[in-house]
């Protein structure tokens, strides 16, 4: 059998974007006077094998929730090339929506290490923590009612209604770049349903990032577990390639 290269250029790329992209992408506990636990594992698959493991751990109240992620290369991609991330956020419960109030990301690319803090005032984030800048200024209005990348990720991986089930349309600031996701269009039956959209790029990125890419296509797959809908698989596509997630647990 042939022994593994120590190097593997075209699949570098992808794995750093996978750190950012699982985050970015993507079970709604409802709301209770006493904190709704939530643990999911992820594996992580791109060039027909597994590259790493995403875990999410959540807890969420009637007023308040917090959550945190992680990513890490496990197996050849580990050892090609070690990336992990972490992502913490905690915030306010109204109406059932989450009102990010602090975002901290940590990113380990084997050979930097990134930080970012982010903290929310009437909507709007603020970076107070990370050396990298937008490729290009992003206004203050367009960054309005923005969520956090840990909040997104539990907006689209928590358990879904009837009502809520592919009716995604949102912004997210990263402290660097802007993007929106939605998955509007509905595809399935009574117990299984693919919500499909698009990742647009919208602020922080440059004229040739943006003229490499602009839209990607985002999908999640749920099945139905009682009167509740359950994250199970997402696809995703970068500039890189494609990569699928699978959830574990």
């Amino acid at each position: 059998m042939p022994r593994p290269k120590h190097s593997c250029p075209a699949r570098r790329p992808l794995l750093r974007h996978l750190g950012q992209r699982v985050a970015l992408c993507a079970p709604l506990i409802l709301p209770t006077a006493a904190a709704a636990n939530e643990s999911q594992l992820w594996s992580v698959h791109a060039f027909g094998l597994k590259v790493g493991e995403l875990r999410v751990a959540t807890s969420q109240t009637s007023t308040t929730y917090k959550g945190r992620g992680a990513f890490k290369t496990t197996g050849l991609a580990g050892i090609l090339k070690r990336i992990r991330f972490e992502i913490a956020a905690n915030g306010a419960v109204r109406q059932a929506s989450l009102v990010p109030a602090a975002y901290d990301g940590s990113i380990d690319t084997g050979r930097r290490v990134s930080e970012t803090k982010l903290r929310f005032a009437n909507g709007l984030p603020t970076k107070t923590a990370g050396a990298q800048d937008p490729e290009t200024p992003i206004p203050d209005t367009a960054k309005q009612d923005a969520i956090d990348p840990m909040t997104m990720m539990w907006l689209t991986l928590r358990d879904q209604t009837d009502a809520t089930l592919c009716q995604l349309d949102q912004t997210q600031f990263d402290g660097t770049r802007l993007v929106r996701i939605t998955l509007k269009n509905r595809d399935g039956d009574a117990n299984k349903v693919t919500c499909s959209g698009t990742y647009d790029r919208i602020g922080g990125y440059s004229a040739d990032e943006l003229a490499e890419l602009k839209t990607s296509p985002l999908s999640i797959t749920y099945e139905r577990v009682a009167d509740m809908w359950q994250a199970s698989e997402i696809h995703l596509t970068s500039r890189h390639g494609k990569a699928k997630l699978f959830r574990k647990d």
